[in-house]
């Protein structure tokens, strides 16, 4: 609809629920090495073909209006460098209007020496920031550590322990599970799970690491994860659909989820589907409108899915509750994704929402109402936190 009102969200404060670490920067950004932080594919051969994604042509062009320079590639990674990366951030995060974050700190798939989560709150303009623990990585890193399946159990339970996860500023648990074996989880017994241990400490013993792509291991132990965040209301996100190539797409769908959601000993635990499942984001609506327990957020489908950003939020609104749908970027390694997913993310839902007034769905006084519970009051409440409103 062309005539909708036009409201402007821009001045409400968003809370990155789910993002991750920046790296620390120092030498400026070579063409093709900017070009592959704006996708998710892992051969580098397709940076050609990524300048000519409309992401990335409206990242320049929108860089080109902040660094006030002509709006082509060469002149705008020529300016950026001129302003090396602190100023850069400093420039965009002021348009980004952050209340707070969540990093998921247990990523380093595009480079490590990564800010710390306290230390991220400064590059994000000052905002509080809180951490999400990653489950699988957690298992690596026992896997390593211990010499019995016993003993990884044992460590594993011992880390979920609410308060001490609370003090350490941790405020939720995250699953890639999508990434390894897919989320159709199955119950499996405590025998078969650790029949897979063998292997993956002699592959940890032989390599230094392990990347854990184990179903009945993984299915297990996150299983254990699952029964204790319900226990304890402890929030738990999955990545849903699309990411990079390891991600099969069929069993990254949320709706494989529903053993997990129709599962007794998992009821009472809030689970947040990341990435609104893109392209499942009707699906994902769905389980957020049927399972009590059940959240969405639009991260990672917006900013990546250029074109349909006002779509997104048009189908997660088409079922889902105002009260279980979140916002985030999923930004990594530089502050370009979280900025355009905060500015160009705030623009869509005033076009979506704005749709619905002149539906005659909602009233122009909902439109604010609304915008504020997804952006940060939700986030705010589910994971009893409170940002700062800056």
């Amino acid at each position: 609809m062309s005539d909708a009102p036009p409201f402007d969200l821009q001045a409400i404060p968003a809370l990155d629920h789910h993002c991750h670490n920046w790296r620390r920067l120092d030498a400026p950004f070579e063409r093709d090495q900017y070009r592959l932080l704006f996708t998710e594919a892992a051969d580098p051969r397709v940076a050609p073909d990524i300048a000519t994604s409309v992401y990335y042509r409206w990242v320049i062009r929108e860089l080109a209006r902040v660094f006030e320079c002509p709006n082509r590639e060469d002149e705008v990674l020529a300016a950026r460098a001129e302003l090396g990366h602190e100023a850069v951030a400093q420039r965009l995060m002021s348009e980004s209007n952050l209340n707070g974050a969540i990093i998921d700190f247990g990523f380093a798939g595009r480079g490590s020496d990564l800010y710390s989560v306290e230390e991220m709150s400064e590059p994000l303009g000052g905002v509080p920031t809180w951490g999400a623990l990653r489950l699988e990585t957690v298992l690596e890193e026992l896997v390593i550590e211990h010499d019995t399946a016993d003993a990884v159990e044992e460590a594993y339970l011992a880390r979920l322990d609410a308060a001490a996860l609370r003090a350490e500023g941790i405020v939720c648990l995250k699953s890639i599970i999508a990434y390894r074996t897919g989320l159709d989880l199955n119950p499996t017994s405590r025998a078969e799970s650790y029949s897979s241990f063998t292997a993956l400490k002699q592959t940890a013993k032989d390599q230094g690491r392990v990347r854990i792509a184990d179903k009945t291991f993984l299915d297990y132990f996150i299983g254990l994860a699952l029964s204790w965040a319900s226990g304890e209301r402890f929030p738990v996100q999955f990545h849903t659909g699309f990411g990079d190539p390891t991600v099969d797409l069929k069993t990254g769908n949320p709706i494989a989820l529903r053993p997990v959601l129709e599962h007794p000993a998992y009821r009472d635990v809030p689970i947040v589907l990341l990435h609104a499942g893109w392209p499942y984001v009707r699906e994902s609506s769905y389980l957020a409108n049927v399972y009590p327990n059940v959240y969405t957020d639009s991260g990672l489908a917006i900013p990546f899915a250029a074109s349909e950003y006002a779509t997104i939020w048009q189908q997660l609104l088409s079922l889902a509750p105002t009260s279980k749908i979140l916002w985030s970027s999923d930004g990594f390694v530089l502050p370009e994704h979280c900025w355009f997913a905060a500015r160009h993310g705030r623009a869509a839902l005033a076009t979506a929402l704005g749709d619905l007034v002149e539906l005659g769905a909602i009233g122009a006084d909902d439109v604010p109402v609304i915008a504020t519970d997804i952006l940060h009051g939700n986030a705010e409440r589910l994971y009893a936190i409170e940002g700062s409103t800056t």
